[in-house]
């Protein structure tokens, strides 16, 4: 049965099943048009099997249209966990942010990857090169970017769902979106910047020790104004001041 790929299967297959039905019904009126005549050459026992068989096809449509609507009514969520077995065996997707810390072979084997395939695909577009900083080793959000654009890559190209589809999403969306948002994290970065800051903390949840306020508020008076600054969060509120509640800290050039 041929489907729309835009279409979920199950609408489809209940077109498709309405189409049927409606030619039944014109096969029936035909049926019930030419008995007349046909009572006059054949004889009243194959006039009744003709018509028993029209009755016949006609109730099992009216069975597979039935099936196909409980089909259509399930959610796909529901059809693809039912039919995919344990959940449990899906392999997590791979995040720079949230490899293993202190597991050197888990981000030599990310890179090992990555820096091949940014050579031999992703540098290949004028965007690419335009787009990224020097430093982008630097910056883990950048590397976090490539990394789940590669496996997309992968996925649209060698998985077991490969499909043009899948490829002109990777070249229409994915790809293009992931450059811009390169250019913006570090529009005029470079290594330098990152000389005076080494070795000190990357981030720092703005408030993160003075929490329990607004754990209060949020949880007794949301509909309220939320509570006070204090003068100490005042003073330390600077955007930009090291010391301050900014989450990035600044170095020449604005970048981390």
């Amino acid at each position: 049965m041929q489907y729309d790929d835009e279409k979920d299967p199950g609408t489809a297959a209940l077109a498709a099943v309405a189409g049927l039905a409606r030619s039944v019904e014109t096969l029936s009126r035909d049926v019930a048009a030419m008995k007349t005549g046909m009572q006059q050459t054949a004889s009243k026992t194959a006039v009744a099997r003709l018509n028993d068989t029209v009755a016949s096809l006609g109730n099992t449509v009216a069975s597979f249209e039935d099936l196909l609507t409980r089909i259509a009514s399930t959610p796909a969520g529901a059809r693809k966990a039912a039919g995919s077995g344990d959940c449990s065996d899906v392999e997590p997707l791979r995040s720079w942010l949230r490899l293993p810390e202190h597991d050197q072979a888990a981000v030599e084997t990310v890179l090992s990857e990555l820096l091949p395939w940014m050579e031999s695909v992703y540098l290949r577009y004028a965007t690419a090169w335009e787009t990224l900083p020097p430093c982008w080793l630097w910056h883990p959000e950048i590397v976090e970017e490539l990394l789940w654009l590669m496996d997309a890559w992968t996925i649209a190209y060698e998985g077991e769902e490969a499909s043009n589809k899948a490829v002109g999403d990777w070249h229409d969306r994915q790809r293009p979106g992931v450059t811009r948002r390169i250019g913006e994290y570090a529009p005029a970065c470079d290594v330098l910047a990152h000389r005076d800051t080494a070795g000190q903390r990357a981030i720092t949840v703005p408030l993160a020790a003075d929490a329990d306020p607004f754990v209060t508020w949020w949880a007794t008076a949301r509909d309220d104004n939320g509570p006070a600054p204090t003068p100490e969060q005042i003073k330390a509120g600077r955007r930009g001041d090291r010391s301050g509640l900014t989450a990035v800290r600044d170095t020449a050039g604005g970048q981390r």
